[in-house]
């Protein structure tokens, strides 16, 4: 694999000795850090108001204030602002062009929309620490109870906004709430559904969720840690190079979206690749570092948008190519095809595609002494206490980790083909009957699920998450029988599974499994 520019990690006490980009240590272990406070002390900047150019953020400071009026102490002071209320305001200061006289003469902080969270490119202004900015201490004494005044005003303002943001989820909650009750008490069969942008979707689909939430499950992806191990992954990450990379001919001058953008690893093999403009779409924070990835390697055809894809205005309309790595464990769990499908439906153009466009799902009997009594059996003897309940709570949890082929006993069935060219957002609900001959003697104690995606291009590419290839951070998804089942070479196994999203989460799936005479439930969440 090509090696990636990972982000590196900064610990919070060697954070906390920056003030401002400037480095304050008497601990010779901060050294390390020296260079990167250097160079963001250094990265020039222009004028927020007019077309001068400054060396750093430091010396534009000075500037806004002798030359424009614009003092950032008094702003932080008059206020409350914190890191993301400088972040709205440089952003709407360029995406606005707002005169200084306005921000001079302001009572109130109009620039505090959750919109101007979204730059129109990256500039070193949006590093700065503004939080460690000292608010201006003193005012004087004739403005000093008037502009306190306002300040808890502002303060007390930006509270009620939160409380109407708690108030509106727990209505939307409520109405789900006496729809599910409603759709019990009829023995509905449809599924409930909900209007967005003019259009009919599953109440319990990702689009259905509000950007509250939701907001949890971004602020996973925001840790550098996931993403190291995703680039990481050979298998995935090659795969989607060489899919874009070895099809240039067919990628070159097109437009492309790239959903989930994380690191914009994607949107920039695109860019290598030929295409025309590249614009990727993140609601994770991750994508500011994303931002300065693509400066530093001087790529000037990605743009980078944040915000939910079903709540975010994009600077083009129609692609001709959407992109994303939006699959989870057992291919469907974190509910991500939902803003695939939705943007495939929103922006993709007559005849674009759609990458991957195909997935599979499969499932294999699986037998290991070992790791059913690590994991199942292990209850029953803990240091000599009897812990057997637990048994029956650890049956639907399903384990993920990378299981030993050696150990698979019968031939796979595909039990899901998704084209995802036309696949609809009942992906996540199917059933299948399965019949898995058995090629090996020995006791089956579990059953192993993974995936296949598949680039169907002039050069085709696919990868497998199956115990029988190279291991990926998807791992495998085993689903333990409450009682091992003897089996010899040429039986069938026979059951019948079925996958159903979650009622009481978008991006979480039930999973059923009824085989041997039992019947089981799975939850992945």
């Amino acid at each position: 694999m090509e090696h990636e520019d990972i982000p590196e990690l900064i610990d919070e006490e060697h954070t906390n000795n920056c003030v401002n980009g400037a480095k304050f240590s008497d601990d010779d272990d901060d050294d390390d850090f020296s260079d990167v406070d250097e160079e963001m002390e250094m990265e020039p900047v222009q004028c927020l108001f007019c077309k001068l150019d400054l060396s750093n953020v430091e010396a534009g400071i000075e500037h806004l204030k002798l030359a424009h009026k614009i003092d950032f102490h008094r702003l932080k002071s008059k206020f409350q602002m914190e890191q993301y209320s400088f972040i709205k305001l440089i952003n709407c200061i360029r995406s606005e062009d707002v005169p200084a006289e306005k921000f001079i003469t302001a009572e109130i902080p109009f620039w505090n929309d959750e919109k101007y969270l979204k730059p129109k490119e990256y500039e070193a202004w949006l590093s700065y620490d503004y939080d460690e900015m000292p608010a201006e201490s003193e005012e004087p004494n004739e403005s000093k109870s008037e502009t306190n005044l306002t300040s808890e005003i502002n303060a007390l303002k930006e509270k009620v906004k939160e409380k109407e943001l708690l108030l509106e989820q727990a209505r939307e909650d409520m109405a789900k709430m006496r729809q599910s009750f409603q759709r019990l008490l009829d023995k509905e069969s449809a599924p409930v559904v909900c209007t967005k942008n003019g259009k009919v979707l599953p109440l319990n689909s990702v689009a259905g969720v509000s950007a509250e939430a939701d907001s949890g499950y971004f602020s996973s992806y925001a840790h550098f840690g996931i993403h190291h191990e995703m680039l990481s992954d050979e298998v995935r990450t090659t795969s989607y190079r060489d899919a874009l990379l070895l099809n240039k001919s067919y990628v070159s001058d097109k437009d492309v979206l790239d959903v989930g953008c994380g690191t914009s690893v994607l949107s920039i093999f695109a860019s290598q690749a030929g295409a025309k403009s590249v614009v990727g779409v993140d609601n994770s924070d991750i994508i500011y570092n994303a931002m300065d990835i693509v400066k530093r390697n001087n790529i000037d055809n990605v743009s980078l948008v944040k915000g939910r894809l079903e709540d975010t205005k994009l600077p083009q309309e129609k692609f001709d190519i959407i992109i994303s790595e939006w699959m989870g464990y057992f291919l469907l769990f974190e509910g991500m095809l939902d803003s695939v499908i939705y943007a495939r439906d929103t922006h993709l153009r007559e005849g674009g595609i759609v990458l991957p466009n195909r997935c599979t799902m499969s499932i294999v009997g699986y037998g290991s002494e070992a790791l059913y009594k690590n994991q199942v059996t292990f209850w029953d003897d803990v240091y000599g206490l009897d812990m057997s309940n637990m048994r029956k709570e650890v049956m639907h949890e399903p384990l993920i980790d990378i299981v030993d082929a050696e150990h698979i006993l019968t031939e796979p069935n595909l039990i899901a083909d998704l084209n995802i060219e036309n696949v609809d957002l009942n992906y996540s609900n199917f059933s299948y009957e399965f019949n898995l001959k058995c090629t090996k003697s020995g006791e089956i104690s579990a059953f192993v699920g993974y995936f296949d995606t598949f680039f169907d291009l002039p050069v085709p590419v696919m990868f497998s998450t199956s115990p029988n290839s190279k291991p990926t951070h998807w791992k495998q998804v085993v689903f333990f029988l409450e009682q091992k089942q003897i089996v010899s070479v040429g039986d069938c196994v026979k059951g019948n599974i079925i996958c159903r999203r979650s009622r009481s989460s978008a991006r979480s799936l039930d999973i059923t499994i009824d085989s041997f005479g039992n019947k089981c439930t799975y939850y992945l969440d």
